[in-house]
């Protein structure tokens, strides 16, 4: 696996075409397009974190049963910046800029006062606002990427079009176009923000203003709660205040003291994690005064959230060890001992938390108020201001990167969520799985030395199940300097069975991130 995280040398701008084993089905007729690191060090200078590689977007065209592959760089400031330099000359998450060899040492210490510019390279999502694709990362800014050829197109600052600082990758968005967000303003001391941008209106070059939603104050000081996703029901929003913290004040004197972004996150063991439930028509916190409570976890990615007999249904995929974020820096991904590594990582954890609503001070004390049948997740009144919530685990496995059938069941009840698995026996996220939440049995597709993105559900435009569909996932052989290529996979959703696969004559596609598939129907 350690191989996989290298730069991508070649640009394929017009679109290659790869031979199709199997019988990809007539009605898969759009685009997949993935987002994530592809250039992992300028000139001779590498990049330390996961997260700073700058950006490559991948398009996967399926029609009349073929398959095209193309990507192209995305061109930010960051990236022009950093190549016309040779050098990393602007702040990544946890990678230092270089400094500049023409300058003498009193300029050198001149710059540790002055401020860099923002880093504006969106490598971790794309989503879609109405017709058009926004890539994404968790600063203030978005990048608008042509579809069909890829290209780079305008920068969209969000702090121009509403009052927040940053936003997070991982938007949900509505099948009219409007797009529901939460990031951090600091304006009066640092908040959490729910944002909602509506649709673009149609012949209008001109990007929506949005609003602010809700406005919550952060639970620290001079310290931000970390927010990678959140949920979203039909009538809440929902977002778990996790113990981890961005500390502001090392955040600011990060360049003085020579320390990344990175460095500025804290986490406490001893500390509560929250979750907090907005009211999507009036923005106002639900219960405000009842803290609804777990042990400690951190999450980076939600299922889905649904309402159920005046509860809420929250599903995530938690991680409850701090070492979490230590196994995301490069010199340990890109090493031979990576393997041995992630062997003794504590693999995210698919898990159900029930948030009854109606709680007052009245409730009694020491009673489960979960009203969901045939579910073990427990939601206890212990003091006169606390739910303590105890999670039912969905299945007895490892997963990230989840994926539901999106247009049909988020923020409604559902059964099945896809992603990355990472089995106990192979103690690698080097599966495709399917967890049956009914059941709690879950299904895999796996082969030897492949280690598939995270898997995309496209769903059968005649079908009548939730599952009728397929995955799209792009698939990595570590063997690929031996002649191995990479092939996009394709996966019949209810048995989770092969049933095409398209290889690219292209030893690598980018170990990335998330994607998402736009039909052409």
């Amino acid at each position: 696996m350690h191989k996989l995280f290298q730069t991508i040398k070649d640009e394929h701008e017009k679109p290659v075409e790869g031979t199709v084993t199997g019988d990809i089905p007539e009605w898969i007729c759009g685009s997949l397009y993935r987002n994530g690191p592809g250039m992992y060090e300028v000139g001779e200078y590498k990049y330390n974190h996961w997260f700073d590689p700058l950006s490559m977007v991948t398009r996967f065209h399926i029609e009349n049963k073929k398959v095209t592959y193309q990507n192209r760089f995305l061109k930010s400031e960051t990236y022009k910046k950093n190549v016309a330099a040779q050098r990393i000359v602007i702040y990544g998450f946890g990678t230092l800029p270089v400094p500049d060899p023409c300058q003498n040492i009193f300029q050198r210490f001149l710059s540790y006062f002055t401020l860099d510019e923002r880093n504006d390279n969106t490598n971790v999502n794309i989503y879609p606002l109405k017709d058009e694709l926004y890539a994404s990362t968790e600063t203030n800014f978005i990048r608008k990427v042509d579809p069909t050829t890829l290209e780079t197109l305008e920068r969209v600052d969000l702090t121009d079009h509403v009052a927040v600082n940053t936003a997070t990758a991982h938007p949900h968005y509505d099948a009219d176009g409007t797009v529901h967000n939460i990031g951090n303003s600091f304006k009066g001391g640092p908040k959490i923000c729910i944002i909602k941008i509506p649709p673009k209106k149609d012949k209008s070059d001109e990007f929506p203003k949005g609003e602010v939603m809700s406005s919550i104050k952060s639970s620290g000081k001079m310290s931000i709660n970390y927010i990678h996703s959140f949920g979203m029901t039909e009538n809440y929003y929902v977002y778990v205040e996790q113990p981890m913290f961005l500390n502001l004040l090392k955040l600011l004197t990060a360049k003085l003291r020579g320390s990344p972004m990175s460095n500025s996150l804290d986490w406490y063991s001893n500390i509560k994690t929250r979750f907090r439930i907005i009211n999507k028509k009036t923005g106002e916190e639900v219960n405000p005064d009842i803290k609804y409570e777990a042990d400690p976890l951190m999450v980076f990615h939600h299922i889905n959230a649904y309402e159920e007999n005046g509860q809420i249904v929250l599903d995530i995929c938690a991680v409850v060890s701090q070492d979490a974020l230590n196994y995301v820096y490069l010199k340990d991904l890109t090493s031979a001992e990576c393997e041995a590594k992630w062997r003794t990582f504590d693999a995210p954890e698919p898990r159900r938390y029930v948030l009854p609503l109606n709680v007052d001070q009245k409730t009694p004390q020491n009673k489960n108020l979960v009203e969901i049948k045939q579910s073990e997740a427990k939601a206890e009144k212990t003091a006169d201001d606390t739910v303590h919530c105890s999670y039912e685990t969905l299945a007895n496995t490892g997963m990230e990167f989840p994926q539901i059938n999106y247009s049909r069941v988020n923020g409604k009840k559902y059964r099945y969520v896809y992603g990355v698995g990472w089995h106990p026996k192979g103690k690698h996220f080097n599966t495709v799985m399917k967890i049956d939440i009914n059941t709690k049995t879950f299904k895999e597709w796996s082969e030897d030395n492949c280690y598939p993105s995270e898997p995309v559900f496209v769903p059968n435009p005649k079908g009548t199940d939730e599952d009728d569909g397929v995955l799209l996932s792009a698939v990595n052989n570590s063997d690929f300097d031996k002649g191995k290529n990479a092939f996009l996979l394709v996966l019949d959703a209810k048995s989770m069975t092969e049933i095409a696969r398209a290889e690219f004559d292209i030893p690598r596609f980018p170990k990335d991130f998330h994607g998402m598939f736009k039909s052409s129907q």
